[in-house]
């Protein structure tokens, strides 16, 4: 299946002198935004973006905008899977020539996929089992921590042991960020401190769809393409047992025609960490499947970077969180380090610890 045929012209075009005033009312309906400059592509803004603290809302586009992937008609879906893993990136702008032609969506190739037999398999191979969760006394402030910390943007809200709603980067954004009612208020969560003492229970989603792990892929694709959503709670009798997400059901597409026993990609913002070398985090992970390969089995691993402000002896504080999905479990850690080889070298130390416990049970 390539590009073609399943094209969608639906997207949003906005100026990069544009304000980010302006790029959050589009936001309402939109994931991603394709910026031009006077008709000509320059890239793409995306709603996580706008979360960043202290941008004025008068900011121009144009100082946001990221380099996205460039589709072509003839692009398979298992590489747009992997670019958008890899970008972060999962609505991606595709090109005839230099003529923008459309775009192509994660939940375009998800709903195609799921009509195979990835659509019978259970949930519960890809969801992401104890995820982090808040109560809904905590405070939004804390909220937006983890989703910069833990690169995510929808978290279950739990109390005393019960499922109760979930909190989504869509809900700061329409209830919080930029409210429909108070259209004045052009300052971000980050300005306004009294924002971040909103408890969680004054903006989450309550009563979420929750699906239970038995749940095949394709009945959990229809509830959030139905829902409008980016992911699904996992749970039994109104307790938490994991967390799916498009991204999660993505890598196994990523992953579907490549012959190696382990598929392993670098993620994120990539070209935006400082030091970062691929061939050099290849090393590092072929080391790591060295010692651990011959009891993970196969399996795809994928590493996500992230780049904080912080600096210490010249070198960037670095998000580094590590999944694996293998016929043995399905492994997460994340981890910071001062650094680029310091947060990977961090995180696989991480995670080679849960796989040692494992390994004598």
């Amino acid at each position: 299946m390539i590009t073609e045929e399943i094209l969608s012209s639906d997207f949003e075009v906005i100026g990069s002198d544009e304000t980010i005033s302006h790029a959050l009312s589009l936001f309402e309906k939109n994931e991603v935004l394709i910026v031009v400059d006077k008709n000509e592509y320059r890239g793409v803004i995306t709603r996580k973006d706008i979360l960043r603290a202290k941008i004025p809302p008068e900011a121009k586009v144009k100082r946001f905008v990221r380099h996205a992937p460039k589709v072509k008609l003839n692009t398979s879906i298992e590489e747009i899977a992997r670019l958008m893993l890899e970008s972060g990136i999962f609505c991606l702008p595709v090109f005839e020539g230099d003529k923008i032609k459309g775009v192509i969506k994660d939940t375009d190739i998800i709903q195609r996929v799921v009509e195979k037999e990835f659509g019978d398999m259970e949930i519960q191979k890809f969801m992401t089992s104890n995820p982090i969760f808040v109560t809904p006394d905590e405070s939004i402030g804390k909220v937006l921590q983890i989703f910069k910390k833990h690169n995510v943007s929808r978290l279950p809200v739990v109390e005393r042991g019960k499922i109760v709603g979930v909190i989504t980067v869509r809900d700061l954004m329409e209830k919080v960020i930029h409210p429909e009612e108070k259209p004045e208020y052009g300052e971000f969560i980050a300005e306004k401190k009294r924002y971040l003492k909103i408890p969680v229970k004054g903006i989450m989603t309550s009563n979420p769809v929750i699906l239970s792990p038995n749940s095949k892929v394709r009945d959990v694709v229809e509830e959030i393409v139905k829902n409008k959503i980016g992911g699904m709670i996992i749970g039994e009798k109104g307790k938490l047992v994991g967390i799916v997400t498009i991204k999660d059901l993505l890598e196994p597409i990523a992953h579907a025609r490549k012959e190696e026993k382990f598929f392993i990609q670098f993620c994120g913002e990539t070209d935006e960490i400082e030091g970062f070398d691929k061939e050099e985090g290849m090393t590092y992970m072929k080391e790591f499947i060295r010692r651990y390969g011959e009891f993970l089995e196969n399996g795809y691993i994928y590493i996500y970077l992230k780049q904080y402000r912080e600096k210490r002896g010249g070198l960037h504080l670095i998000h580094c969180k590590i999944r694996i999905s293998s016929p043995k479990g399905f492994f997460v850690v994340s981890q910071n380090g001062w650094g680029f080889r310091n947060s990977l070298k961090n995180a696989i130390d991480a995670i080679e610890k849960i796989i040692e416990r494992e390994r004598k049970t």
